[in-house]
């Protein structure tokens, strides 16, 4: 192994900062890594050991996975305000401000809700198959209430939506089966609400969204897909596509993953 690569490795660290448990590496523009529904920071691993070469990174684990208790719950729901004050003061504590703050899935809404908190920290905000709109209780629904009766079973199903085939699937779901049922079920209530209370026009900063599959030919088609997704109303916004990924495209194509967050960071300006 590389000398420069073996002191990288041995540059993480793993931290708690209040309710939060992160792993910090590197050095240079800071970059925050939030994960999605059922994960934990390990799902950033190989892209966050890349970017470690020169970024600061902070890959968090949010409340119920890895290192971090529970999530606040207010009716039922996981309070998204109340984490997105702490990672915005987590990214401050650290002297990341102002830094780029990447978000898979459900980490998208929880990004952008951070952002709203303390604009100045944060330069860019890159959505990874995600979205900013409610998610239908309908389809929750089904989930919420087989997480009780059959948490491998009912997440088996929802995984499969978006994961690319069974060993994929089977990994996805082991990694959910470690946090806390309570907690799967206030996280998967808070998506059926508005994620940032239909604050689009406020997130003044670029915003990309990283998109599994491929675009829609039609214009009308994509431009309602986009906004049904939350992406309307952002004053500064554009869209990649990854025909061959699926929904954690940070695993199915890491290096085009790298190449689009460069490209886009290199746009800002350092």
């Amino acid at each position: 192994m590389p000398r420069r690569v073996l002191l990288l490795c041995l540059s993480f660290l793993c931290l708690q900062a209040g309710p939060l448990h992160f792993q910090k590496a590197g050095q240079g523009p800071g970059v925050l890594l939030i994960h999605g529904f059922g994960g934990n920071k390990e799902v950033w691993a190989g892209v966050a050991a890349e970017l470690a070469q020169d970024h600061t990174v902070l890959s968090v684990d949010l409340p119920g996975s890895g290192g971090t208790p529970g999530p606040a719950v207010v009716e039922g729901r996981a309070d998204f305000g109340a984490l997105a004050k702490d990672l915005a003061a987590l990214v401050r504590k650290e002297g990341l401000a102002p830094c780029l703050v990447v978000g898979h899935s459900m980490g998208g809404p929880i990004a952008a809700r951070t952002v709203l908190v303390d604009a100045g920290a944060f330069r860019g905000l890159i959505l990874v198959d995600s979205f900013l709109s409610a998610l239908p209780a309908a389809f929750m629904e089904p989930t919420i209430s087989g997480l009780e009766s059959n948490a491998p079973a009912a997440l088996s199903a929802f995984m499969s939506h978006v994961s690319a085939g069974p060993t994929q699937n089977q990994r996805v779901v082991a990694e959910a089966l470690r946090v806390p049922i309570a907690a799967l079920q206030a996280y998967l209530r808070a998506l059926t609400r508005d994620p940032i209370d239909g604050r689009q026009a406020q997130l003044r900063l670029p915003v990309l969204q990283l998109a599994a599959g491929r675009r829609e030919a039609d214009p009308a088609r994509e431009a309602a897909a986009l906004a049904q997704f939350g992406f309307k109303g952002l004053p500064a916004f554009r869209a990649i596509h990854f025909p061959r990924a699926r929904h954690w495209i940070m695993w199915d194509a890491p290096e085009s993953f790298l190449v689009a967050l460069r490209a886009f960071e290199a746009g800002l300006g350092r």
